[in-house]
């Protein structure tokens, strides 16, 4: 006689089964623990209000145009941001690829015949899944993939969601969709000043309703990108100073810093680690004002360095009295020894700075175990996974499996660190579904409660991000 196979049992016979193992004559032969079904967790995870703590969505650093009907095209969310910072490391680049920052709705369909040989060479990268699943929430479209065959009625989609709704209110409409209450944006001081109030007040106010500006302290410190010198120079015209000495400069910073605090600032930034290390000694200041004296912007090499430490401290003793933690970004450089994570130490150490928060973006990867250890030694220091789940997905589960079993719920952070709506909706997808699928992966491991998990999932999302901030928790 043949043998009769039993039907395969799927999680919900299985989670009944361990309920009458666990019930009644069977009690005393078997003890299994009733289960709940993750999608009770998902859906948990799913309905949370999520701070963003790293965006630069609204505006980049000077904010957005006053009439910002325009409309985006397809090619330019495509490569608004990380796909255009990989493109002349990918190989051959089309002529007018090459750093191409203006993508003209007209010009939409050479822009994508254009950006095909770049584009294919980055389909199963994270980064490019993102934004294509976050057009795919924005812009529904079947199909697996963006082609030739769907592209221009997704460009269609678009154009005419930006051009009917205007930059920020699509950002706003999506931020709603996405359950984001509150979001980061780093920005150069005019963005609170200049950028604010070109807007109308009814704009503004909307604006102001769930944005949380970061300054970016680079300019002040004679570094960083090309915005950092003319932000610099308004920056002097918005305070009403044109400071001469290093006594003067010096009040120039905390001038510009307590205006930013005014204007609606809540923290300020270093992106220092793209252009030096990001260690920074306490330098006295008359040897300070001496190299200020030779001019601050004729100075390279130690000098240079020197003089930015000194300024470093005295801007972030301003921002802390002023109740504004810093963001560091840490971690993904080229050279990695610019960004390391425990470069940072003196900052915790410092009398001076006790009591400023740090925000350690990026997870400090690929020096992670370094950033994880710094922020569970030191009590304001967070540990940031922003970016990291964008970069790659296998490198985003990984290193929030092991912040969840190293850390204290409490110090670990989140945010999407986008420059479109269409990336941010898709990172805030990702990042929400890869928080289900760890945690998921640990209840079923027996390490954690469904309790411990839905703690955990709202501490990232929500929790973490209001203690940093100096937000009430609701």
């Amino acid at each position: 006689m043949a043998a009769r196979l039993r039907p395969r049992r799927g999680p919900a016979q299985r989670i009944a089964a361990a309920s009458v193992w666990t019930s009644g004559a069977y009690a005393d032969r078997r003890v299994v623990p009733r289960v709940k079904m993750p999608d009770e967790l998902k859906t948990y995870i799913d309905s949370l209000a999520f701070i963003d703590t790293h965006s630069h969505v609204a505006g980049f650093d000077f904010g957005t145009p006053v009439d910002d009907k325009a409309g985006k095209s397809l090619p330019g969310i495509l490569f608004n941001d990380y796909l255009l910072y990989l493109t002349d490391a990918s190989g051959e680049v089309p002529e007018g690829m090459h750093g191409k920052s203006e993508w003209r709705v007209d010009d939409a369909e050479r822009d994508w015949r254009m950006i095909q040989p770049v584009l294919d060479r980055m389909r199963a990268t994270t980064s490019y899944i993102t934004i294509r699943e976050g057009i795919r929430e924005l812009h529904p479209f079947d199909e697996p993939d963006i082609t030739d065959a769907n592209w221009r009625r997704i460009n269609d989609s678009i154009v005419a969601a930006y051009r009917k709704h205007g930059e920020r209110a699509w950002h706003r409409m999506a931020l709603d969709r996405c359950g984001v209450i509150l979001q980061n944006q780093m920005a150069v001081l005019s963005y609170v000043c200049d950028h604010y109030d070109s807007l109308p007040p009814a704009e503004r106010e909307a604006q102001k309703k769930f944005l949380m500006p970061s300054l970016i302290l680079d300019g002040h410190l004679f570094t960083g990108f090309s915005s950092g010198k003319p932000s610099r120079l308004r920056a002097m015209e918005l305070v009403g100073m044109q400071p001469k000495t290093h006594v003067e400069y010096v009040e120039f910073c905390r001038k510009s810093i307590d205006l930013f605090a005014e204007r609606g600032g809540k923290s300020v930034k270093l992106l220092t680690a793209y252009h030096r290390t990001l260690r920074f000694e306490e330098v006295p200041d008359d040897e300070a004002a001496t190299l200020y004296a030779e001019g601050p912007e004729t100075l390279r090499g130690a000098k240079l360095q020197r003089l930015q430490d000194n300024l470093c401290y005295h801007l972030l003793e301003r921002a802390k009295d002023r109740g504004l933690p810093l963001i560091v970004h840490t971690g993904y450089n080229c050279p990695v020894e610019y960004a390391k994570p425990d470069d940072l130490l003196p900052f915790a150490r410092s009398p001076r700075l006790r009591g400023l928060k740090i925000d350690l973006c990026h997870s400090g990867w690929p020096s992670e175990g370094a950033a994880m250890i710094f922020a569970r030694t030191y009590r304001d220091v967070y540990f940031n996974l922003c970016w990291t789940p964008v970069l790659s997905r296998a490198l985003g589960r990984r290193v929030l499996s092991e912040a969840i079993d190293i850390m204290p719920m409490t110090k670990v952070l989140t945010g999407t660190d986008c420059g479109t709506v269409e990336c941010f909706v898709g990172a805030v997808k990702l990042i929400r579904t890869q928080l289900h699928e760890v945690l998921t992966e640990k209840i079923q491991q027996k390490q954690i409660t469904l309790d411990t998990a839905k703690r955990f999932a709202k501490c990232i999302l929500h929790d973490s991000a209001a203690d940093f901030y100096g937000i009430e928790i609701q």
